[in-house]
């Protein structure tokens, strides 16, 4: 059974990507929750905190979520990060519906108010390390098949993280300037083996 806080948390996620994060207030919450508001501030106190840990907790369990469809079975190094670039897309495709939304969201509401802004921050900082840890993992097992070189320094791994990212997006299918200019993509699993094969030029001497 959930608990009485993650049920808040899952509230708060459901009004903020419903309405956005302005339209988010406890009375809504509590409401979602079925909760008496009373007991919200039993746990938060303030909107602003309820905001930026419901953002954490979003943060979290989409690493968790990688984490486990990922790392359950023990799949190689091709498998692995063919799935995670299927994630991507996916989280790409849901568009406001990921936490990476929410965070920038947030960001632009909060920049007057500096300490709810710097705790965002944070929570961004901690979210971009464990999923960089995570890529960290992927590429070892990598190294370890033999399948590509160890990045000589934490930078080629920085950019072959965001050139990760840049190819899912592009072949997502959500750019709309490939549209525009009638660049066509094939399916999913043709864009997914063209951009491992890509990330896999960048790791190989």
């Amino acid at each position: 059974m959930m608990s009485k806080k993650n049920l808040l948390y899952e509230a708060a996620m459901t009004i903020m990507i419903r309405e956005g994060v302005n339209g988010l207030t406890i009375s809504k919450v509590a409401n979602e929750a079925n909760i008496g508001k009373s007991t919200v501030y039993e746990y938060f106190k303030s909107k602003d905190e309820l905001i930026y840990k419901t953002i954490n907790y979003m943060g979290e369990k989409y690493v968790e979520e990688i984490q486990q469809r990922l790392f359950t079975d023990n799949k190689g190094f091709e498998m692995t990060i063919k799935g995670l670039i299927k994630i991507i897309i996916a989280t790409i495709r849901q568009g406001n519906t990921n936490f990476i939304f929410m965070i920038s969201e947030c960001d632009k509401t909060f920049k007057s108010k500096v300490d709810t802004h710097e705790q965002i921050k944070n929570i961004m900082l901690g979210i971009r390390m464990k999923l960089y840890n995570l890529l960290e993992e992927i590429i070892e097992l990598g190294v370890k098949e033999g399948i590509i070189d160890k990045p000589k320094d934490k930078m080629t791994f920085v950019i072959w993280q965001n050139l990760l990212v840049i190819l899912s997006y592009e072949f997502s299918g959500e750019d709309v300037f490939l549209e525009q200019n009638d660049i066509t993509i094939g399916d999913d699993e043709e864009n997914i083996n063209t951009i491992y094969d890509l990330l896999l030029k960048v790791l190989k001497s």
